[in-house]
């Protein structure tokens, strides 16, 4: 895949909910499918995105920091075997969609071992993959640490690959590993058995 022509806007970013920011369940996916074009997410991977900051405005895809304009996210993939750093930046484009997001379900389709600090789910729903991961990260996280004060957010992924859904039952697995000082944590994202990346989340 030649490399694409920045910068790029992310179209179709909207509000989840009730929420007055962009999600990273939608960035992440929309970024991804920008920089692919017509190709299939396989042309992607080795992801890293880092979140910096809440948007709350439309994001443009950009290979450096353009002049008076603030970091919201950081992406680094290997697009058809050849590495690609870009940054996204608030493009002063207003948000004026929103839908509704059900997490609830996927909540309570997961079962959390507190002890094991594992949450794990397999029915087939209609959400996309970084949505259940990102719930499941979420309720893990409150059964954990219930006297964490603050809100988890999430703040990174590296994944080997991405694929938005599963059409069939997936086993989703989701391993707390790590925890840094109570305000950074990662985990593990395992699909049927496979790793296939971590998730990090800070407490805000």
């Amino acid at each position: 895949m030649n490399a694409p022509a920045l910068p790029l806007p992310l179209e179709g970013l909207c509000f989840k909910g009730d929420r007055d920011y962009l999600h990273g369940t939608d960035i992440l996916p929309i970024a991804l499918c920008t920089l692919c074009g017509e190709r299939s997410l396989d042309a992607v991977g080795d992801i890293d995105i880092v979140f910096h900051g809440l948007a709350r405005a439309g994001l443009t895809l950009h290979a450096e920091m353009p002049p008076n304009t603030k970091l919201r996210v950081q992406l680094a993939c290997t697009v058809d075997g050849v590495r690609r750093k870009f940054v996204l930046v608030e493009d002063g484009r207003p948000i004026v969609e929103r839908y509704p997001y059900l997490e609830g379900q996927i909540v309570a389709a997961t079962v959390i071992d507190v002890t094991a600090a594992i949450a794990t789910s397999i029915a087939v729903m209609p959400f996309t993959n970084v949505e259940r991961w990102i719930a499941m990260v979420k309720a893990l996280h409150h059964m954990v640490y219930p006297q964490a004060k603050g809100k988890w957010l999430f703040a990174r992924a590296k994944l080997v690959s991405y694929r938005d859904v599963y059409l069939e039952p997936r086993e989703h697995r989701v391993v707390l590993q790590a925890d840094f000082h109570g305000k950074l944590t990662r985990s593990a994202l395992v699909i049927d058995g496979q790793r296939i990346g971590d998730i990090f989340f800070v407490l805000a």
